[in-house]
């Protein structure tokens, strides 16, 4: 079996962090186990996030019909029943 990484307890999160596993938990996406995996590194966090944040939320760049084909890709590769 694959190493796993443990998620970080919200608790020890600062504020900023923990409201972004709660947009991510009321939107449904990004993954919140994902981010709380990468909250081991501020750094990856932010990018990833904010990368997120303007592709699919704040900038509107990407249509939405584009979005849930990628979405289901995404989980065909990983053979997860989407």
């Amino acid at each position: 079996m694959a190493p796993r990484i443990d998620p970080i307890e919200d608790a020890t999160a600062p504020a900023a962090v923990q409201e972004r596993f709660r947009v991510a938990e009321q939107r449904g996406a990004p993954n919140s186990t994902l981010l709380r995996i990468l909250a081991k590194d501020p750094n990856s966090l932010s990018s990833f996030y904010d990368s997120w944040q303007q592709i699919f939320y704040a900038g509107r760049h990407v249509d939405h019909g584009l979005k849930e084909i990628v979405r289901v890709r995404m989980a065909r590769l990983r053979l997860c029943g989407y």
